[in-house]
């Protein structure tokens, strides 16, 4: 059986949770982090045909990676 992690939630814990509370991220931080995966998320659902906010985990593959 195969679980498929959906990214949207995972990436709103790191905003809320690990930079903000966690770390103590300054808000520039915080806006290159939010940027660069902004960047990434929209790559990978442009390769993949699916919409941002039903790409899952499984999507960022090496070859997805390494692609960008």
């Amino acid at each position: 059986m195969s679980v498929h992690l959906s990214l949207a939630p995972l990436l709103e814990s790191f905003f809320r949770n690990r930079l903000t509370k966690q770390r103590n991220a300054s808000p520039s931080t915080i806006a290159s982090y939010r940027d660069a995966w902004r960047m990434l998320v929209l790559f990978a659902a442009e390769r993949t045909g699916r919409k941002p906010y039903a790409l899952a985990v499984e999507d960022f593959d090496r070859d997805l990676i390494l692609a960008g």
